[in-house]
C-alpha cells in the first residue's frame, strides 16, 4: 500500500490537468469519490444525478473545480443540455466520461418481470448508449477522449437472483469493446471497469442487509471489502495518459473476488458450508479437497 508521502506525491503530479470530466451517478459512493479524484488531480468535473441534495454538496464541497447538474442518463435531450451546459462553464466539452450510475435490479430467469429487466437496461445500458453519443463529438473536436463504463463482476460471474442486474452490466462490457473499435481512429479510448464488492449504500441496502460483510468477503484473496476510493484510483489509471495504450478492456477491481473464497481447497473432505451468492441469500454447497493438494494445507 502507498504511504501518505508517495500518495502525496502521485496526487501533485496532476494527471488531469485542463481536463473537463463528467461523471453521473456522482452524488455518492464510486461516483464521488471518482468526483474527489479527478480534481484532486486537476480536472473539472461536471457532478451529474438525481439525487439533487447530495450530488450539490459534492460539487460545493469541491468548490469551483465542479458543477452539479441534474440529469437522467435515460433522458436523450438531458444529456445534450448537460454537455452544453459543460462547455459553458468550463470553456470545453468534456474529453472524460465516467458511466457509474447504475441501478441493481433483482429478477430470475423463470419469473421474468418486464418492469425490471426495462428499468435495468434503460438505465445501466440505454443511459451510457445516449452519454457516449452525445459526448463524441466534443471529444473527436478536441482530439480525443476517454469513456469508462462501470460494470460490475457480476457481468463475468453472473448475479444469482440479479438477473436484470448482472446481464445489463455485460451489456456495458460488450458495449465498450464495439466502441473502442469504432472511436479508436479518433482517439478516443473505451474501458470497462469491473468493481467487486465495495462498500456504498448501494452495497450496504436492504438486498444484503443478510450478509456478514466481514465472513463473507474475510474469505476471499484480499480479505475485506473494497473501498470506494480504491475504485477511484482504477478509473484514474483508465481516464489519465498512464493507460494510454488500453482501450477494449474489461479491468477487474475485486480484491480478488472472482477467483472464489482463498480457502475453498482447505475445507475438510465431505464438509458442508455456506455459499453466500450476490443475492446475500446463503445455500448449502458441499466442499472437497483432491488428495494430491492434502500436503499444501
Amino acid at each position: 500500500m502507498a504511504s501518505p508521502d508517495s500518495r502525496d506525491a502521485v496526487c501533485a503530479s496532476r494527471r488531469l490537468a485542463g481536463r473537463v470530466a463528467l461523471v453521473t451517478g456522482a452524488a455518492g459512493g464510486i461516483g464521488a469519490a471518482a468526483a474527489r479524484r479527478f480534481v484532486s488531480e486537476g480536472a473539472r468535473v461536471v457532478v451529474t444525478d438525481m439525487r439533487d441534495g447530495q450530488g450539490a454538496a459534492v460539487a460545493a464541497e469541491l468548490g469551483e473545480r465542479a458543477q452539479y447538474i441534474h440529469l437522467d442518463v435515460r433522458d436523450q435531450a438531458a444529456w445534450g443540455n448537460t454537455v452544453r451546459a459543460a462547455r459553458e462553464r468550463f470553456g470545453s466539452p468534456p474529453t472524460i466520461l465516467v458511466h457509474n450510475a447504475g441501478v441493481m435490479i433483482r429478477g430470475t430467469a423463470e419469473n421474468a418481470d418486464e418492469a425490471a429487466m426495462r428499468s435495468a437496461f434503460e438505465v445501466n445500458v440505454l443511459g451510457p448508449a445516449l452519454g457516449t453519443s452525445a459526448c463524441v463529438p466534443g471529444m473527436r473536436a478536441a482530439g480525443g477522449g476517454v469513456i469508462i463504463f462501470v460494470s460490475s463482476i457480476a457481468s463475468m460471474t453472473g448475479g444469482r437472483g440479479f438477473l436484470p442486474y448482472a446481464s445489463s452490466k455485460a451489456a456495458n462490457a460488450t458495449y465498450a469493446r464495439c466502441a473502442a473499435q469504432e472511436l479508436g481512429p479518433f482517439g478516443i479510448r473505451v474501458n470497462s471497469l469491473h468493481p467487486g464488492g465495495v462498500e456504498t449504500p448501494m452495497n450496504s441496502g436492504p438486498d444484503f442487509a443478510g450478509l456478514d460483510h466481514g465472513a463473507w468477503f474475510g474469505r476471499m484473496a484480499v480479505p475485506r471489502i473494497g473501498r470506494a476510493d480504491e475504485i477511484a484510483d482504477a478509473l484514474l489509471y483508465l481516464a489519465s495518459d498512464e493507460s494510454s495504450y488500453v482501450t477494449g478492456t474489461s479491468l477487474i477491481v475485486d480484491g480478488g473476488q472472482v477467483l472464489g473464497p482463498a480457502a475453498a481447497w482447505a475445507s475438510p473432505v465431505n464438509a458442508v458450508h455456506q455459499v453466500v451468492p450476490l443475492s446475500g441469500q446463503p445455500r448449502q454447497e458441499s466442499s472437497y479437497r483432491k488428495d494430491a493438494d492434502r500436503d499444501h494445507d
